[in-house]
């Protein structure tokens, strides 16, 4: 019988063995812990879209409310006409629409924005008082109409739009020339005369109103029309080039507009920190427009379709908090990987060792940082979340550093080093163009001095090499 004992006495059978307290075995581990991290990250971004779709929601409240994003149209001529298309059957008759746009138009908004809150997110609202003015050629309506058509002139309407009606504050009082036209609510199944339209008046997401324009088809001076109306919205403000030659003169006391549409002005304010609000002028010249001034087969929809040569603005409260801690989630591992690579550096350059729970809980301590941020940037704008976020942080992981490796001297490294990764953290965060290429230089800086650091270290062995001159 054999000695039990004896099994402790025997050699250990020759093979492969793992390495004890490795280096290289170590560093292995703090990435693939790195890699983990990734887990709650996605918990994370799915807080992040979750609380960004209730923001969404209260926006989209308070938007019905006042008008939402409104879109204002200037005055357009419309006139009836009738014909035969088949000279055979003379009989046989149908109608259609010819528009003439304005020579000449032009825009003055004087545009109120506060802030209305619903919850705790705040959204900006217009109030704009607007000023229309439009110069019409009737002659050119009259050539616009096909040689064999019957005009309809007593039929013959001047529109003008709103993208929400329930924004409008006041009535909207035209002048045509000299005297005051009475403007209808234009309903999506007007018909002229009892009468179907080929072409009814296209609405393009506009709520018309109408006034009839007696006397047009005589006229040989010029129209003249102009139109006052006040209409309340929610962060979007929206003019097309209603006429041939279009001009936009718009002020306002918000101090953060982002221009929009496919024009831009041609001169503005915004910026200026001497002045409260700020002004923009726009012009769109016939030519640049894309649309002709008048004719049988135009819409109105092709003023405000896509690609149309809008003008417009938008309030802005700030840079959405949801938008920027979502970005840089996107380079959370990135950062979970510098902060393990510099306890790991401070690991291996040091007697401290650093169990694998620990780097974990370092790890969990960068993904709260960014709950920290999105729950006060909600509250109290993003920079000052950020910098109160930032600093717990750095501050609770220099003090475990010191704790861990048994060092002020590591402390205050791990602070230094921490407040640059989160230097490098608002940059991503806030320059959205040059995210990538900040991101890249980042990584590779860091891993290069991880790279000079280990250049000595001897990867079998649980201990550095003495590092050399």
């Amino acid at each position: 019988m054999s000695d039990p004992t004896s099994a402790h006495l025997r050699p250990a059978s020759p093979g492969f063995q793992l390495p004890q307290r490795s280096v290289g075995l170590k560093l292995l581990v703090v990435c693939a812990l790195a890699l983990l991290m990734a887990i709650p990250s996605l918990f994370v971004y799915g807080m992040v879209r979750e609380r960004s779709m209730g923001a969404q929601a209260a926006t989209s409240a308070v938007s019905q409310a006042v008008g939402g994003n409104q879109t204002a149209l200037g005055p357009v001529i419309a006139v009836p006409y009738s014909w035969a298309p088949d000279p055979k059957h003379p009989d046989r008759i149908e109608y259609a629409l010819a528009y003439t746009y304005a020579e000449t138009g032009s825009i003055s908004v004087d545009a109120t924005v506060t802030e209305r809150t619903r919850s705790i997110h705040k959204i900006p609202v217009f109030d704009a008082q607007t000023t229309f003015s439009a110069e019409f050629d009737p002659e050119a309506l009259r050539n616009a109409l096909p040689a064999d058509a019957s005009p309809i002139w007593q039929s013959a309407r001047l529109y003008m739009g709103i993208s929400d009606a329930r924004g409008l504050q006041d009535d909207l009082n035209v002048i045509v020339n000299g005297k005051p036209a009475a403007m209808e609510p234009i309903s999506t199944q007007h018909v002229e005369n009892q009468t179907a339209y080929r072409d009814k008046p296209h609405y393009s997401g506009l709520a018309l109103a109408g006034t009839a324009l007696p006397q047009l088809e005589t006229l040989t001076a010029p129209l003249k029309v102009t139109a006052n109306t006040r209409f309340t919205g929610a962060e979007h403000l929206t003019f097309p080039p209603f006429a041939k030659d279009t001009s936009v003169n718009l002020s306002s006391n918000w101090n953060d507009p982002s221009f929009q549409g496919s024009v831009l002005p041609k001169e503005h304010t915004a910026g200026n920190t001497t002045t409260d609000g700020f002004t923009a002028s726009w012009r769109v010249p016939y030519i640049a427009r894309g649309v002709a001034g008048s004719g049988t087969d135009l819409r109105l929809d092709e003023l405000t379709s896509y690609g149309a040569q809008t003008m417009g603005v938008r309030f802005m409260v700030d840079v959405s908090p949801y938008q920027s801690v979502e970005r840089a989630l996107k380079y959370s591992i990135m950062f979970v990987g510098f902060v393990f690579l510099a306890y790991f550096l401070f690991e291996v350059s040091s007697s401290g060792r650093a169990h694998p729970a620990q780097y974990v809980l370092v790890g969990l301590t960068q993904t709260i940082f960014y709950i920290l941020l999105l729950a006060l940037a909600e509250r109290i704008g993003f920079d000052f979340s950020f910098l109160i976020a930032a600093s717990m942080t750095v501050a609770l992981t220099s003090l475990y550093a010191m704790s861990v490796f048994r060092s002020r001297a590591y402390g205050l490294r791990a602070f230094g080093i921490l407040t640059g990764i989160y230097g490098l953290v608002y940059v991503l965060m806030r320059a959205e163009d040059h995210a990538l290429l900040a991101g890249a230089f980042a990584s590779f800086a860091a891993i290069a001095i991880t790279m000079y650091m280990t250049r000595n270290i001897d990867w079998y062995s649980s201990r550095p090499s003495a590092p050399t001159s």
